[in-house]
């Protein structure tokens, strides 16, 4: 429990630190926010006028400290570009997103680990050859080319989904859910692969290790000793590798959701950042954040579940 609230700490912190260097960076940037909302046309009262409403005439650690409120209220501002308050732009976008990214790795945990176990098991022969071959190819293909691909077989071919035309969950469930399929199949196909390799690499490792050599010798079955032990040791790096997919699917999925169309935070990102609308970018900029950083501690913290030794060592 101490080495948890000690993580949970110092996530606490560090987004903390992010989201203070994220908003000094675009108050930094050039430019009157007013004048960007109101045009050059506008007169200098309305623009004092508008200033004053956006908190843009306080202090810089008031402005900060009134902004970082706004995450546990939902007050992060008003957009430049839609005249909104950014969370009720951001929150429908970033549902679409976690739901995209949480369906790729769902995928990627259910597929990845018994296919890399059963890839160490059945080495060997034409078939290992013809295996290794094709994970090499799914590693090489990117997921933008995978969505053009699944765009045309499923959606234009077989019109599955219609690529393009994200009806929403309140408007069509069923369709928002498959385009959000297609796109997860787009981001795990390459990861599936990467996590299929190292999971046999380590598996690979583990078994030349002495202590697996003197379980064999003592008459143990080495299948038994494979799921009993090298597994469980295994799995140390295999939940550190699936920790750091996890932080990179949100960010990975920018490019799979402009193909397909899917309104997702990634795409809103790009969009916010042509538009110069930096309440938008910074807010999303921290959320990005925030999964990166709390998917890795999410990691940490099942290793020291897995493994005692973890645990020993942290308290030492």
């Amino acid at each position: 429990m101490k080495y948890v609230l000690k993580r949970l700490g110092l996530l606490l912190v560090t987004m903390i630190l992010v989201s203070f260097l994220t908003f000094l960076a675009f108050q930094l940037v050039s430019g009157d926010p007013a004048v960007t909302m109101l045009g050059t046309d506008a007169t200098a009262a309305q623009l004092q006028t508008l200033r004053h409403e956006l908190g843009l005439d306080l202090p810089f650690l008031t402005r900060y400290f009134r902004w970082l409120g706004g995450f546990f209220t939902g007050n992060l501002g008003v957009s430049y570009s839609y005249r909104q308050p950014v969370w009720n732009l951001v929150s429908s976008k970033l549902t679409i997103s976690l739901c995209l990214s949480l369906m790729s790795f769902v995928l990627i945990a259910v597929i990845s680990i018994p296919a890399g176990i059963f890839s160490y098991s059945r080495t060997g022969g034409p078939l290992s050859w013809l295996r290794t071959v094709f994970n090499q190819l799914c590693m090489a293909v990117p997921p933008f080319f995978t969505g053009i691909l699944f765009s045309w077989c499923f959606g234009i071919l077989l019109k599955i989904f219609t690529p393009g035309d994200f009806p929403g969950f309140d408007s069509d469930f069923a369709e928002s859910m498959r385009h959000i399929f297609f796109g997860a199949v787009c981001l795990a196909i390459p990861r599936i692969a990467m996590t299929i390799r190292m999971l046999r690499s380590t598996v690979v490792s583990e078994m030349n290790k002495a202590y697996v050599r003197t379980a064999i010798s003592r008459g143990n079955d080495r299948r038994s000793v494979l799921m009993r032990h090298v597994l469980k040791n295994s799995m140390l790096s295999v939940v550190s590798f699936l920790g750091q997919t996890l932080a990179e699917l949100v960010g990975a999925g920018i490019v799979v959701e402009q193909v397909l169309g899917i309104p997702g935070l990634g795409r809103f990102l790009v969009a916010s950042i042509s538009h110069r609308d930096y309440p938008v970018v910074q807010t999303i900029v921290v959320i990005l954040a925030f999964w990166v950083v709390l998917a890795g501690t999410a990691a940490d913290l099942i290793n020291q579940a897995i493994d005692p030794r973890l645990r020993q060592g942290s308290r030492s």
